[in-house]
């Protein structure tokens, strides 16, 4: 007898992907023929209620060639398909690569067939696949900054070509006026806006992070005290890159092994874990300094009035020691929108990306990389100068309140009995 809940239905997560390991969005799933659904733009999806058994599962994308996995299913499985580009009849690749050493592929390379405009270089293989008729044609390849390079060929379908394209007078230029424009535009519309999301999530979690672990390493509930102080203390201890590279790639695969679910996180997420983890043990620290700058006469004060230690510390100690930490708070802001550039690591697409991007695509980084700098001066800057305000108007707050104490005039005793 098979149990009852090996016969229970269970949902199958299936992921598609094309050659080059990137996610495939919109392509069809089809469970014994039936159409089941589309993949969302992680190139994931969920077949729902599948009943153990013998089934075949199928997924097709136009321009692509169809997969079918046909197995017996338990409830256990996760399936991944890997499609492959169909090449059109009497197709033909053209690939442009360095002519240096390297060998490196060239993206964005515009190719051009007996004069005609036929596509530019893919940023998977360098290349660009086409119908050709067997026989002679001209191709040419251009790129800004690289030499045109025109070559003739014998087209014979099914075949791959590698053009070799060498440095123009250009090409190691240290500052480029048109580059840079160009550079300021990319990263701007395509990076800052994920850098400021990154930074704005990542600054509110932390905060949350932070006040909690602050109010926990002041508690005095020795458990908490201790639970608090391990994360702080453990978190600011380890590289903020190797807290990003094990939310990416170790917590996916370490919730898979223990749930034998498949786990999977985008990188953009991942950024977003790791730095407000981070932040929030930093902000710990800051708001344990400030709660410990408040007088420990105001918390007996309070106590005294008949107020709880929760009480106290809700409507006595943080309303004060927020003031005191504004500043800092503000400061780990700016240094929050700088450690966003960690994303680049895991290919998220922000200023410090997009800046690589622009030099691998133009063999210029110094143009690029300048842009990206006084983006981010341009956002740090202005950030500071409120810090330094808020500053500034809190000590001149204290410094009138001391001057007014010290300009009060001491009457001699022998004036306060007249």
């Amino acid at each position: 007898m098979v149990p009852a809940s090996a016969q229970a239905s269970h949902s199958i997560p299936i992921i598609v992907e094309n050659d080059w390991m990137s996610r495939m969005e919109n392509s069809s799933v089809y469970l014994d023929g039936a159409f089941q659904g589309l993949t969302d733009n992680r190139g994931q999806f969920v077949v729902p209620d599948v009943s153990p058994g013998q089934h075949n599962i199928t997924v097709t994308k136009d321009g692509y060639g169809s997969k079918t996995i046909d197995q017996i299913f338990n409830g256990t499985e996760s399936l991944e398909f890997k499609l492959s580009a169909q090449k059109p009849a009497n197709s033909v690749t053209i690939v442009a690569l360095d002519a240096r050493e390297s060998r490196s592929k060239i993206t964005g390379a515009s190719v051009y067939v007996d004069g005609q405009f036929v596509g530019t270089t893919g940023t998977g293989d360098g290349g660009v696949t086409l119908s050709l008729s067997p026989g002679l044609h001209t191709v040419k390849i251009s790129k800004d900054m690289l030499e045109d390079n025109t070559t003739r060929i014998d087209v014979v379908p099914g075949s791959t070509y590698v053009i070799l394209m060498e440095g123009g007078a250009r090409r190691y230029s240290i500052l480029d006026g048109s580059l840079f424009i160009y550079s300021l535009s990319k990263e701007i519309i395509y990076g800052l806006v994920n850098t400021i999301k990154l930074s704005i999530v990542a600054y509110c979690i932390g905060i949350c992070i932070g006040l909690l672990m602050g109010i926990g390493r002041t508690s005095s509930n020795r458990i908490i005290r201790v639970v608090a102080s391990v994360y702080v203390e453990g978190v600011r201890g380890l590289p903020i890159l190797l807290q990003l590279l094990f939310v990416n790639f170790g917590l996916p695969f370490l919730i898979s092994d223990m749930t034998g679910q498949q786990f999977n996180i985008d990188a953009f997420t991942s950024c977003i874990i790791a730095l407000s983890v981070n932040s929030g043990a930093y902000m710990g620290e800051i708001f344990k300094a400030g709660i410990e700058a408040v007088s420990k006469g105001q918390t007996e004060a309070a106590r005294s009035l008949g107020l709880s230690q929760n009480q106290s510390m809700r409507y006595i100690i943080l309303p004060q020691a927020i003031k005191i930490v504004l500043p800092a708070l503000g400061n780990e802001f700016i240094a929050l929108i700088k450690d966003s550039s960690i994303g680049l690591v895991i290919s998220v697409t922000e200023v410090t990306m997009e800046a690589k991007l622009v030099g691998v695509e133009y063999y210029n980084t110094f143009t690029p990389l300048l842009a990206a700098g006084i983006i981010y001066l341009c956002i740090t800057i202005p950030l500071g100068k409120a810090v330094q305000y808020m500053e500034k108007k809190y000590n001149i707050a204290n410094t009138r309140t001391n001057g007014k104490a010290k300009k009060q005039k001491v009457k001699p005793l022998s004036e306060e009995f007249v």
